[in-house]
């Protein structure tokens, strides 16, 4: 089966956007699946992860084409320090004039995102590829959603099966629903959102909560699971000397807007109050006051690394003794599933989850048995709940999880992917 994957997003880029299909990728090479992909050529990535262009078969076929760049543009009218948006549209009363007017512009006008100016360089290469090359399913994956408006026009133009991919929901996205756009606005996504949705021969999204959004489109639940090869070479617990003498908290990936920072520095500074520990921020892009917030709290035990190639932000997570998470309040928070928490439940490490009840990471958490989840009203349960931790690695039990998380890898969420996609051909 030949198969057009279309996406914004894919090495050299880094970060989560891309995981979730080059893990597939081996799965579907090895099924006999001839795939080809279509991406852009330097575009505005949140990072760079060279080491990624590995996990490509040979078998793949990428093709790049030109995209144009808004991030020297951003910062030259925002301002030097204003980083071009990437899952964040929030201004607060220091951002300057010209970065609220843009993000004005880009909520109000730019719909469904900035990426739709790709559009047109793709569309036009996607319509030469399929014209000399025989392809049976295209398949779009968004964010950014305008990639689904390509598929759209494919599926219009070439009658082909065409499969959408929901790697985040679209008009219920935190961002979104955190900074509204006018009313008129959201008509619009919603009303391109409902088209996508229905007009897809098959959606394939992340979460329960965001297949009940779609209701009435023909969608199909695959998590974004997490590859169970990259963790095989790591030992079953640190094996340096300082891990049995300093407790080591981890939080991997951005804090984003509706993420309470405070109260996890509430929770980890009063929980263990003067014991030794570390606090390590692994691949974390903090504001001014969000970082002064944490050195005033915990001073020399803070710890950030940067941004890391995925391998090594894997290894972090598994030298970890407890992992930290923050799920964003906003009312979609339900559906919240992020690749971060497969791997973290992958790492088999502890997990201290601080957020709304209700959601499915919250329900993936407690049915492995992986930690425990604590709204903002219970952040003295949190407390005691960190400091049980404490003391039972003090006495020297082992804080590792060792539930089978198996049926979460990537592999088995893509004999899913392989079955769908075959039982989409035969109609």
């Amino acid at each position: 089966m030949r198969l057009l994957l279309i996406t914004y997003y894919f090495p050299p880029c880094g970060g989560a956007a891309v995981q979730r299909w080059v893990r597939w990728l081996p799965d579907l090479i090895k099924a006999g699946f001839e795939v080809t992909v279509l991406t852009t050529r330097d575009g505005d990535y949140p990072v760079l992860d060279e080491s990624l262009l590995a996990d490509i078969p040979p078998q793949v076929r990428v093709l790049r084409t030109r995209t144009p760049s808004f991030e020297k543009w951003w910062k030259l009218l925002a301002g030097k320090t204003s980083a071009l948006p990437h899952g964040s549209l929030e201004t607060e009363g220091k951002s300057s004039l010209a970065r609220r007017v843009l993000v004005w512009m880009r909520l109000n006008l730019i719909i469904p995102d900035l990426r739709r100016f790709w559009n047109p360089t793709a569309y036009k290469s996607a319509v030469d590829f399929l014209r000399q090359n025989p392809i049976d399913i295209v398949i779009t994956t968004g964010p950014p959603h305008s990639t689904h408006l390509l598929g759209l026009r494919l599926k219009q133009r070439f009658k082909l099966d065409w499969v959408a991919d929901w790697r985040d929901p679209w008009t219920s996205v935190y961002y979104l629903q955190l900074n509204p756009p006018s009313r008129l606005s959201m008509r619009l996504h919603r009303r391109l959102e409902k088209k996508v949705a229905h007009t897809a021969d098959l959606n394939l999204v992340v979460s329960e909560y965001l297949k009940t959004e779609l209701a009435g489109a023909n969608s199909c639940v695959i998590y974004n699971g997490y590859d169970s090869s990259k963790f095989s070479s790591f030992s079953s617990a640190p094996t340096d000397p300082v891990a049995r003498v300093i407790l080591r908290l981890k939080y991997v990936g951005n804090v984003t807007e509706g993420q309470d920072l405070e109260a996890l520095a509430d929770v980890i500074s009063n929980g263990l109050e003067a014991l030794d520990f570390e606090l390590s921020f692994v691949g974390t892009k903090l504001n001014p006051e969000q970082d002064a917030l944490l050195r005033e709290c915990f001073g020399c035990k803070l710890r950030y690394t940067g941004f890391l190639p995925h391998q090594e932000a894997l290894r972090e997570m598994r030298s970890a003794h407890i992992l930290l998470m923050l799920v964003n309040y906003y009312p979609s928070s339900q559906g919240m599933l992020t690749t971060k928490l497969f791997e973290y439940l992958a790492a088999g490490k502890k997990i201290l989850c601080l957020g709304p009840h209700g959601g499915e990471a919250e329900k993936l958490i407690l049915e492995y048995s992986a930690g425990a989840c604590f709204d903002k009203s219970e952040l003295d349960a949190a407390k005691h709940f960190l400091r049980t931790l404490h003391q039972d690695w003090v006495s020297g039990m082992s804080l590792d999880n060792r539930a089978d998380v198996s049926a979460l890898s990537s592999q088995s969420q893509a004999l899913k992917l392989i079955e769908q996609l075959r039982r989409l051909k035969k109609g």
